[in-house]
């Protein structure tokens, strides 16, 4: 809400039914939803509300909403983060792909006329998360030292019939270690 217009932040939180949970005090749920609306897992995450970075200390503040509501049974079946929105474009158009969750929803407020996914995780862009895109064209954006990991998954993937271009924006960009896009954006 520092950042942006109240009104676009507010359409972001709708449009990626985004969360909170007082498990850690306000942390934020990020629902992965997939392209039949079915909730395929519930991501919590805190983040310092200063900062906007994530809470790491004294440990990574990283669960599911299954394992806080002791959901022994439930069985976690990830998709990309967003993929309920691809409902609104039409197969053949661009989407772009981050790792990060957070990463997705700025950069939707930034360059709003492009669809923003998220794998939720480097090792998540894979062939079974990307398969309910594969008629997109897609642009993947790695953090800074996934590009060669990324490119190599993309190379086999189009070889398979998917249409994706991995930026090396972030490798060739002064930035640190693991940076994403929004940290070379903002």
């Amino acid at each position: 809400l520092n950042q942006f217009d109240n009104e676009d932040v507010y359409r972001a939180l709708s449009k990626y039914v985004i969360g909170s949970t007082n498990y850690w005090d306000g942390a934020t749920i990020f629902w992965q939803i997939d392209e039949s609306n079915n909730i395929r897992g519930g991501k919590i995450m805190n983040y310092n509300c200063i900062t906007g970075k994530r809470v790491k200390k004294p440990f990574n503040h990283i669960s599911w909403i299954h394992k806080q509501l002791k959901m022994n049974d439930f069985n976690l079946n990830q998709c990309l983060f967003g993929l309920c929105n691809t409902s609104s474009i039409t197969k053949g158009d661009t989407i772009c792909v981050v790792e990060s969750e957070k990463t997705a929803i700025i950069m939707s407020l930034k360059l709003p006329d492009f669809m923003w996914l998220a794998t939720g995780s480097k090792t998540c862009f894979k062939e079974s998360m990307l398969n309910p895109v594969k008629e997109y064209n897609i642009i993947a954006y790695p953090d800074k030292t996934e590009y060669q990991a990324w490119n190599k998954t993309a190379s086999l993937l189009n070889k398979k019939g998917f249409n994706i271009q991995c930026s090396d924006l972030l490798e060739i960009t002064d930035v640190e270690q693991g940076a994403d896009l929004v940290d070379f954006m903002i």
